[in-house]
């Protein structure tokens, strides 16, 4: 989902179906959950487990309540065992981009608000916060590095809806069986 025209070009001219499944693009905006569930039920069962990707999108909603109000009536549209994943910038990581957002905010459309990792960690309220909670995203369950360790960089997390799973990677992680990614 996004609402950007050129955005909307690209995917029109690459998105196709194939026999083991859909993609689709909404042209939607966030501050429409409605308008997003119903576009996602056109492709998506939402009767089945499906994972909310919200990246880098939350910022563009700079009250704290409607942006709750907002992930709040996607996720209880969402059956037990979903998920949400998200990511967003921070005011606590980089000073840098603290102040280009302010630079940023003060003269371009639509403004962006910086969340402190606790209000990020109040997206997930009512979910299962999955280990290891809000953190930076290179600290998400990262890889072992061969050169040196992660830089932090903004804030992410995941959080489900409690349910036991029918799915799992052959790694033994639980998955849902569908994407519903807002970018």
């Amino acid at each position: 989902m996004d609402n950007d025209p050129l955005v909307l070009a690209h995917a029109r001219a690459l998105l196709t179906g194939t026999p083991e499944g859909r993609t689709a693009y909404l042209d939607a905006d966030l501050r429409d959950p409605e308008k997003i569930l119903a576009g996602a039920a056109d492709t998506l069962d939402l009767g089945e487990p499906v994972a909310l990707m919200l990246m880098g999108v939350l910022g563009h909603i700079t009250a704290d309540a409607e942006a709750r109000s907002i992930v709040r009536r996607l996720m209880d549209a969402l059956p037990s065992g979903s998920h949400l994943a998200l990511y967003d910038a921070t005011n606590v990581v980089d000073p840098a981009s603290a102040a280009a957002i302010e630079i940023w905010n003060r003269s371009a459309e639509p403004p962006y608000a910086l969340r402190t990792p606790a209000q990020l960690e109040g997206f997930f309220e009512g979910l299962e916060l999955l280990p290891p909670g809000v953190v930076s995203c290179p600290l998400w369950h990262p890889p072992a590095a061969e050169i040196g360790e992660a830089t932090e960089i903004d804030e992410s997390g995941g959080g489900r809806i409690p349910k036991i799973y029918r799915r799992r990677l052959s790694s033994g992680r639980l998955i849902p069986r569908h994407l519903f990614h807002i970018a």
